[in-house]
């Protein structure tokens, strides 16, 4: 009876609780200014899915490296069939064509893998280009600060990603198509029996293909040093106090101010006596004069759009981006030591220092973007303000005229 009885009385509270959850939001939202708003704790969703993206898709593809490189060093013991099973490369240059078929058996098995994590990272750039178009959009207040180099962002982000989505479009594209070639078609007699011609043309397109594939990738790297090269940049540059001004009346002396007021306070009752007795009529009070007021200039903190310690940690992840160019790039250069630095620094980044980059910047664009939202309504209201009071002013003096 006593469960019961609790029971019967918490349920009525967590109802209601819920019925007032509007009222409360609202509530939130009328806050004044200088309280913590709702938007400051809020999350972007697109920096969301764009790190879970690039974190699943790069985890995707270390799998695969390694599936790889544990069957090529199983295959290497392995070899009582007397075929050349294990990676060769004095047989890949010559295009002996049981080894390539025999690498294109090994290709099927590990095609799954190979197509999800190229479609998640399409996906993950996707998400990726509207946050940074976003973040440049803010950092110019709308396009009124550095706009040469805010447009440099959102071309870098906008570029980057539809090339990446395009390339990884492609290499699922072309995926597909190479193995449903080397699965059904005739590659083994050509030109004579058992020539293996299909299978050499067919590797020989496979490697042109995956070395523009490998360029796309560099480029990826380049882009995302440049953006967050970019943010980083506009953020130490942003100003850190901005002029507030306001009018004021100046009063030289107790003794003048003392002075004044008598003498218009007499001045007040000889008219009023004036008027009383005589009704004659008391001449309208001059305005103060113009040097009485003065402007008061009053510098203001503002809120920078990203925290330093962002910034900063974005540089971070762009000289881990830089490293990892110019070892895509030095490859052709010396293969096996430029490629393992080229596959540590990408699962570093892409695994780690990405996505909690993006998870970063997913904290802190719903604030930048509702204090920038924020101080466009007060700028327009303001604008709006004087408009109507100069068009009052007109129409008074028309009226005047």
């Amino acid at each position: 009876a006593s469960r019961l009885a609790r029971h019967h009385i918490r349920k009525p509270h967590f109802i209601s609780l819920i019925i007032h959850c509007p009222t409360l939001i609202r509530g939130i939202e009328k806050l004044p200014a200088g309280t913590n708003r709702i938007e400051d704790n809020m999350w972007d969703l697109k920096c969301l899915a764009a790190a879970i993206c690039f974190l699943t898709s790069n985890i995707l593809f270390i799998v695969h490296g390694a599936l790889v490189m544990k069957e090529n060093n199983s295959n290497s013991d392995n070899t009582s069939d007397g075929n050349t099973m294990h990676f060769s490369f004095e047989s890949w240059k010559d295009l002996d064509p049981s080894y390539i078929e025999t690498r294109w058996a090994n290709r099927e098995q590990q095609r799954p893998i190979m197509m999800s994590a190229a479609l998640i990272g399409a996906v993950a750039w996707f998400w990726l280009i509207v946050p940074i178009v976003q973040s440049a959009w803010v950092l110019s207040r709308g396009g009124k600060r550095s706009v040469g180099v805010h447009m440099l962002l959102a071309a870098l982000a906008i570029c980057g990603g539809i090339i990446e989505l395009l390339a990884r479009l492609l290499t699922v594209g072309m995926t597909n198509a190479s193995m449903w070639l080397a699965k059904d078609f005739n590659l083994d007699n050509w030109d004579s029996e058992g020539d293996g011609t299909g299978w050499r043309v067919l590797e020989m397109i496979h490697i042109v293909t995956r070395g523009l594939l490998l360029w796309i990738d560099a480029f990826e790297a380049l882009a995302l040093f440049g953006i967050v090269v970019v943010i980083f940049y506009s953020v130490a540059t942003e100003p850190k106090f901005k002029t507030k001004r306001s009018s004021s009346i100046l009063v030289e002396s107790e003794d003048d101010a003392d002075v004044a007021s008598g003498s218009s306070a007499t001045a007040t009752s000889g008219v009023i006596g004036d008027t009383e007795l005589s009704g004659t009529d008391n001449t309208p009070s001059s305005p103060p004069p113009s040097s009485a007021f003065a402007a008061v200039s009053s510098k203001v903190p503002v809120k920078p759009t990203f925290t330093k310690c962002f910034a900063w940690y974005g540089l971070f992840v762009g000289l881990l981006a830089i490293v990892d160019f110019l070892a895509d790039v030095l490859r052709f250069v010396d293969w096996k030591v430029f490629g393992r630095i080229a596959m540590a620094t990408n699962a570093l980044l892409g695994v780690i220092f990405l996505p909690i980059w993006l998870l970063c910047l997913a904290s802190q664009l719903p604030g930048a973007t509702e204090r920038f939202e924020r101080e466009e309504r007060r700028a327009s209201i303001f604008l709006s303000d004087l408009d109507d009071e100069k068009s009052a002013l007109t129409g008074k003096e028309r009226v005047i005229s």
